[in-house]
């Protein structure tokens, strides 16, 4: 066997030092790093030094030192040692390594940040997210052979204009290291598939886009294989789960029931027509899109609700029944609220 002695790191964006306090677990922290401390400036400053633009919104300038809050993790892992050749010529191809020993650790990380990275959106709003995570491996063969790969996981389709920063303060810490160990893993993987709908949403630059991934998520959780009413059952079920009174409950069924509507119009006027084309022209553009990031902000906050909700019930019934199913707890969800 070789060790391996492994380094992660990737900036996270869209969040204030905070964040710093929050325990990720499986050893990584949150740190505050100076841009030169990284062992991956190079691959997000160009040939003359300057920060891409990913990056820019999210750098903190302290005179003239720049500083990123980045998740990082250096461990030591263990390979097989590679084939050795009867001549003593062994395998060192990088790519044939990263495939057959490193790619399943990669991957395996790569998962795990995510889904905290999920937890983190769910536990409350806030653009918080990586757009890269940089691995460097380095180990010696045979005493005296070095070597070191690196990898990048590239996120195209992370959101880097949303804006909204991800800040805490000193009780939502306690709370939110709290969720963190209570639903990472089991609750998580049993949501996992509604969970990557609403991420996905959260993810899109275009308001319409936003609007049917939370939609979706929202008929995976709600709905069976019901066509008729669709809307009228979604806010029904919606204002049942969240609501704590029976004036409460009618709020959230209101509310819910205005945004499903509103995009549904917006839609039926004419075929692939945008919400801004089919409002009142009495009305200027940018007062258009405030009213429709509202009506989408609303519906983020809907739909965060009902995932976290059903991550507590996921969390329960999987202390009650380790071999328990989504399939199985969404029915019995749908039941009660019927």
């Amino acid at each position: 066997m070789i060790d391996v002695n492994v380094s992660i790191s990737g900036i996270l964006m869209d969040c204030d030092e905070s964040v710093c306090a929050l325990q990720l677990g499986n050893g990584y922290k949150i740190e505050k790093c100076n841009l030169d401390s990284l062992f991956f400036k190079n691959r997000i400053t160009n040939g003359r030094g300057y920060l891409g633009t990913d990056y820019f919104g999210t750098q903190i300038k302290e005179g003239n030192e720049t500083y990123f809050i980045c998740v990082t993790k250096d461990e030591v892992m263990q390979i097989e040692s590679p084939w050795i050749h009867e001549f003593s010529r062994f395998e060192t191809d990088e790519k044939e390594l990263c495939k057959t020993r490193i790619k399943k650790y990669t991957e395996k990380e790569i998962d795990y940040l995510y889904e905290q990275i999920d937890l983190l959106r769910i536990f409350r709003p806030g653009n918080i997210g990586l757009k890269d995570v940089f691995f460097q491996y380095s180990f010696t063969v045979l005493d005296h052979v070095t070597n070191t790969i690196e990898h990048r996981s590239h996120n195209q389709a992370r959101n880097t204009v949303a804006g909204g920063y991800f800040k805490l303060d000193k009780a939502e810490i306690v709370l939110c290291n709290r969720w963190m160990h209570n639903f990472s893993r089991i609750p998580y993987i049993l949501m996992k598939s509604c969970i990557d709908e609403f991420s996905w949403g959260l993810e899109q630059i275009d308001c319409i886009n936003g609007f049917k991934q939370y939609i979706k998520t929202l008929k995976m959780i709600l709905l069976r294989d019901e066509h008729i009413g669709e809307n009228l059952l979604l806010a029904r079920r919606i204002s049942l789960l969240l609501g704590n009174t029976e004036s409460g409950v009618q709020l959230i069924y209101q509310n819910t029931m205005d945004i499903l509507e509103y995009y549904a119009q917006s839609l039926s006027e004419s075929k692939g027509a945008t919400v801004l084309e089919n409002i009142s022209e009495n009305y200027s553009k940018n007062v258009l899109e405030s009213v429709l990031k509202n009506e989408l902000h609303k519906l983020e906050n809907i739909t965060r609700e009902v995932v976290k909700n059903c991550l507590i019930r996921c969390k329960a019934e999987h202390a009650m029944n380790r071999s328990i199913t989504w399939n199985e707890i969404k029915e019995r969800i749908i039941n009660e609220l019927a």
